[in-house]
């Protein structure tokens, strides 16, 4: 029903309907990116403490055993209300976590394996400003005192580039050779990776994506990128930005758009530009299979994103 091509490009495919729209090198200049020289002033004080030897996984049937289970699901990022939501995918159904208490527009978002959700904003007043929030997820405050509100921490981001990184998906991988996981971001064309103890940015390389694209990791190390222009999925190598496999599927869109992975399957959220809502599909690379899951969320989902700490394999 729809090609998967593995190792390779991608063969001729009609997309009838049209579409359109998260890092390791050093410093010096490459293909229009120059990072400015490190600050002399110390680093800010960590908002997520560093990571425990100890207290990382044994993984076990695509599970990570030392994992919360509400931070082995899906978390959704919607405006009108800027709201996150957890979905589950098993029972197809949204969870209110709370309301944001942030003074920007959403964009994306991705999830640690400590319980924060790292968030992407646009300025207020519709300009692009890349700024990136810390939210707890399990925020002591909703429900209190401040009316249900997730708090906000503004993130610092070093070593950005010149010109910054504005809007971008993003999404965590877990390491290959270590503990911990690093955040990867997509900008235009390009991949970067964030280490999110230190803040540093450091540019990957060029993707065979044009524009920004969506991107989702997995307790086993992977990185996957979604295009909505051509529906395309692409499992990134993490130190080079290469293709090393690609699928396409139906979920193709020219609005909001937002994409996880769960359970050995792709999970995309899309909104088109003339709709208030958004549908959720499902891509299983086993069956090469596009299937509607829901389609009508009654949200307007901006992003998405599970942690290293949700399934990668088929869920019995």
């Amino acid at each position: 029903m729809f090609h998967r091509t593995v190792y390779g490009s991608l063969s001729a495919f009609v997309v009838v309907v049209l579409g359109a729209s998260a890092v390791q090198c050093s410093s010096s200049s490459r293909d229009g990116y120059e990072a400015p020289p490190a600050p002399d002033a110390a680093p800010q004080q960590q908002l997520i403490s560093p990571v425990d030897a100890a207290a990382e996984a044994n993984v076990a049937d695509g599970i990570d055993q030392e994992c919360s289970g509400e931070n082995k699901q899906i978390y959704v990022l919607t405006f009108d209300p800027d709201a996150i939501y957890r979905f589950d995918p098993a029972s197809l159904t949204f969870a209110l976590v709370g309301k944001l208490d942030c003074p920007y527009r959403p964009n994306s978002m991705a999830i640690d394996r400590r319980g924060y959700a790292w968030v992407n904003f646009r300025g207020s007043s519709g300009t692009v400003s890349g700024l990136v929030f810390n939210v707890r997820l399990s925020d002591p405050q909703v429900g209190t005192q401040t009316g249900g509100l997730l708090q906000c921490k503004e993130v610092v981001l070093n070593n950005v580039p010149t010109g910054g990184l504005r809007t971008f998906g993003m999404g965590f991988s877990k390491n290959d050779s270590s503990t911990g996981e690093t955040l990867f971001v997509h900008p235009s064309n390009n991949l970067f990776r964030i280490d999110p103890m230190t803040r540093d940015v450091s540019r990957v390389g060029r993707t065979s994506f044009l524009g920004n694209a969506e991107l989702t990791g997995t307790g086993d190390g992977k990185l996957f990128g979604y295009s909505p222009t051509n529906g395309v999925i692409a499992r990134f190598d993490k130190t080079t930005g290469a293709s090393l496999e690609t699928y396409r599927t139906s979920a193709v869109n020219g609005g909001a758009y937002a994409f996880a992975h769960w359970g050995g399957d792709f999970w995309i959220f899309l909104r088109p530009l003339d709709g208030t809502t958004s549908t959720v599909y499902r891509y299983s690379p086993a069956t090469d299979e596009t299937t509607i899951a829901i389609e009508d969320t009654g949200l307007a989902i901006a992003g998405a994103g599970s942690s290293t700490c949700a399934p990668f394999k088929p869920v019995q």
